[in-house]
């Protein structure tokens, strides 16, 4: 049984309320446009997700966290919606971990890289506050869309809810998905192109094979022993951590698992990991470092909204370029995509995720659409 679907013109359906998805929004309703956004997690952020950890309730990013300075399109977005940014803590001196039963070592980090920045707050602070600037009811969350068909009326959207399933309407729908999550979750009628389709089953996502572990503390005390918060491990289960310090001073670390940090995660729980990441810091900086007050972990290859639970991860050591059939219209322009990994300039990166968010609402708007 499916319900009847709303029948009251919307112009743009935006599927998906990551950053790519909420830009492409926040772009629409700018220019009067009325858009609605679907979102399967029951939040907005998609693979932008910074929860608030310990006891002093620090949002850390478990998920995308970093941009660069050519990423322009990152700091105007901070800048528009008056979020400040944070430049990475760097100078000092990094840890060596080359096994648990070994001694770790102290070098000084060979090359000073081009600045990297986080957002206070956290990278999903900047799409709550893109959520926060749509109307009232446009973002729909636990809404995880089944089905996209074509139709004399528009495009009408199908999607599995906690109250069943619901339907609606659109003139163009912003398909802001990973593509080969698409490819796996969501059926079009009439059937998507042979190119397209296989497009989107090769387009890696980006993430999908990591996780990320982030420690809070009562102080940032490797700072006080001249160390810049960088271990660089092959013991692991963290493989790189990296100062995550808030303005206010703060105390974190974050970094990213190891694959055997993963597997373990997924085999023994989270709280096994946790006891590896106590003992790994404890080796690292010392018997005397304080315990973390909290921990807590990501795995992006297990989140169902965003890596097929049949499909094995790829992973690619650099976002690739986008194929041309995933930045171009279908369906006479009524069918548009976005995504980190759409665009064109920094796939895979959150100015990429921009990028395609503005590139789709343009397309939306172009006169053949709305």
């Amino acid at each position: 049984m499916t319900s009847e679907p709303d029948t009251r013109r919307l112009e743009v359906l935006v599927v998906g309320a990551g950053l790519s998805g909420l830009v492409a929004a926040a772009c629409l309703k700018a220019d009067g446009a009325s858009v609605a956004v679907w979102e399967a997690r029951d939040r907005v952020g998609g693979r932008t997700w910074s929860p608030a950890v310990g006891p002093e309730a620090l949002r850390l990013d478990l998920g995308a966290a970093w941009h660069w300075t050519e990423h322009d399109r990152v700091k105007t977005w901070a800048d528009r919606l008056h979020i400040d940014r944070v430049r990475q803590h760097e100078p000092g001196l990094a840890v060596y971990e080359p096994a648990a039963s070994e001694p770790v070592e102290r070098f000084k980090w060979p090359e000073t890289p081009p600045p990297s920045w986080r957002l206070e707050g956290g990278t999903q602070h900047l799409c709550e506050r893109l959520a926060d600037g749509l109307p009232d009811q446009a973002i729909a969350l636990n809404r995880r869309v089944t089905d996209v068909e074509r139709t004399t009326a528009g495009v009408q959207v199908t999607a599995k809810t906690p109250d069943g399933p619901s339907s609606t309407i659109a003139s163009a729908v912003i398909v802001a998905v990973p593509p080969r999550l698409v490819a796996h979750t969501i059926r079009f009628d009439p059937d998507l192109s042979r190119g397209l389709h296989r497009a989107q089953r090769r387009t890696p996502t980006w993430m999908a094979a990591s996780g990320k572990a982030v420690a809070t503390f009562d102080t940032a005390f490797w700072r006080g022993q001249g160390i810049d918060g960088r271990v660089v491990s092959h013991a692991g289960p963290v493989a790189h951590w990296h100062d995550a310090v808030a303005p206010d001073g703060r105390a974190a670390l974050a970094g990213f698992l190891h694959g055997q940090g993963l597997q373990k995660m997924r085999r023994s729980g989270r709280e096994a990991v946790h006891d590896l990441i106590r003992d790994q810091l404890a080796h690292c900086f010392g018997e005397q470092a304080p315990l973390p007050t909290a921990l807590s972990l990501s795995d992006w290859g297990t989140d169902p909204a965003t890596t097929p639970p049949d499909a094995a991860p790829m992973t690619p050591e650099h976002p690739p370029a986008p194929p041309p059939v995933l930045t171009t219209a279908h369906w006479d322009g009524a069918l548009l995509w976005a995504g980190a990994e759409t665009g064109q300039e920094h796939p895979g990166f959150l100015d990429g995720a921009i990028e395609a968010g503005e590139r789709a609402a343009a397309q939306a708007l172009a006169p053949t659409v709305l």
